[in-house]
């Protein structure tokens, strides 16, 4: 692209019909546009290795291993607003019809190997539309704006964007923003079928829509090497589907804190689950659970130093769940100053093996939690809604649900109302190109 000329191919600056070598020339550059079309690895084949029968599944169709400086990023972006393709296998363009399939012919190799790979640092990529995964090994890395569907092979599970390095410091730094993640498919487990999946990691994911998961939104594992950092989850919407939203197991110890707040969960079947902790604790505040039934809005919070404060828990469906804690003892558990409201009276409150109340009352009486918590109808929007914005609360800035909190007087993902959560405008999409 030449800035002077504004066009391709026309001025000083060479264009590219390849790829992988217009990736592969970005070493010596700033920015990467590409313009409008579908892409593949078929231009590329030479650098996919094959050991045995295993395939190299960290190198992506669009591999961008290019590094940039802190004060002078490497930007790869969809030029202006066109509509560009990374396709992880030459000539498809759909996802999985059977994310549940565990043949391996349609499921996690499905997509042999990743759309996009990232292993350089401080390094934006913008605007792509994959189908396939996405690898993050680099640290710096920002993955904004993007249509990201179709679950992969790394190491066998599914995810559509896999955060995963085995180099000294792990990926961090990365900020997951703006995106639409969907279709994960069947790995090694149910639970590693995962859409976003974080191995030695820390990172920020913010203003996301997750949906159509087979496995869990988000899931935290195996956080080594991270000590001294923080895992940030916020302004996100959950949709219907998978096991649920946002889980945390194996070793997050590493991790020094895990902060999980102003999200929506919207008929997930678990909103929130830890089976570890943060090193120095997780705290959820300030989320909106609606109709989060399965294993309840927080569950299995198995010896995790977990703290829930002003959440919205709202439930209008029959057999639901507040929380499922299996620890023995409660010592862990910090919840106060949370909202709470069933329209049918029917949900409970479990510990253990057990019902521990049906009531707030009851809850509070058991656990000696909650003691500042409500139980009073949000008032929302619209109740039978599907969008995030439908659980805004009629009265906006006017709501009060506790006193005594930390985190003020409001509980749910919308504390003034005008809290974006989800998709939200970016100022990227909207700047024209030099």
């Amino acid at each position: 692209y030449d800035a002077q000329t504004r066009t391709c191919g026309a001025g000083k600056q060479r264009v590219f019909t390849d790829l992988d070598e217009a990736a592969r020339a970005l070493a010596g550059a700033d920015c990467l546009f590409v313009r409008a079309g579908t892409y593949s690895r078929a231009s590329v084949g030479r650098y996919l290795t094959v050991h045995g029968n295993q395939v190299n599944y960290w190198t992506g169709a669009l591999a961008i291993n290019a590094s940039g400086t802190p004060e002078r990023r490497k930007l790869v972006s969809a030029y202006s607003n066109e509509l560009v393709i990374i396709q992880a296998k030459p000539g498809v363009s759909h996802y999985n019809p059977d994310p549940a399939d565990t043949s391996f012919k349609n499921s996690s190799h499905y997509y042999p190997h990743p759309a996009v790979s990232i292993g350089g640092a401080f390094v934006d990529v913008q605007g792509l539309k994959t189908y396939g995964q996405v690898v993050i090994s680099g640290h710096d890395v920002v993955l904004e704006g993007c249509n990201l569907g179709g679950g992969g092979p790394h190491m066998n599970q599914g995810q559509v964007v896999a955060l995963n390095s085995n180099q000294p410091g792990g990926v961090y730094n990365v900020v997951v923003r703006n995106n639409k993640i969907h279709n994960s498919t069947w790995g090694e487990s149910a639970g590693n079928g995962s859409t976003l999946m974080c191995y030695n990691s820390s990172f920020l994911v913010e203003h996301n829509e997750f949906y159509d998961s087979y496995g869990w939104d988000i899931s935290l594992k195996d956080t080594g090497m991270q000590e001294g950092r923080t895992i940030e989850i916020r302004y996100n919407f959950f949709s219907p589907g998978g096991l649920g939203g946002v889980q945390g197991h194996n070793q997050d110890s590493k991790i020094d804190h895990i902060l999980i707040h102003h999200n929506v969960f919207y008929g997930k079947a678990t909103g929130i689950g830890f089976a570890s902790p943060a090193r120095m604790g997780s705290l959820a505040h300030h989320n909106t659970f609606v109709n989060c039934k399965g294993n309840g809005d927080f569950a299995d919070w198995r010896e995790a130093v977990f703290s829930s404060f002003n959440n919205l828990f709202y439930h209008s469906q029959g057999n639901q769940k507040f929380c499922d804690i299996q620890m023995k003892t409660l010592d862990n558990v910090h919840s106060d100053w949370n909202l709470f409201y069933s329209s049918t009276g029917d949900t409970v409150w479990r510990n253990g093996d057990g019902a521990r109340g049906n009531t707030l009352t009851e809850w509070q009486k058991y656990s000696g939690k909650d003691a500042h918590s409500a139980w009073k109808d949000p008032g929302f929007v619209k109740p039978d809604g599907n969008r995030p914005e439908d659980f805004k609360r009629k009265d906006g800035a006017k709501v009060h649900d506790v006193d005594g909190s930390t985190y003020g007087p409001v509980c749910g993902a919308y504390v003034t109302g005008k809290e974006v959560i989800g998709l939200a405008p970016s100022a990227w999409m909207e700047q024209k190109m030099p």
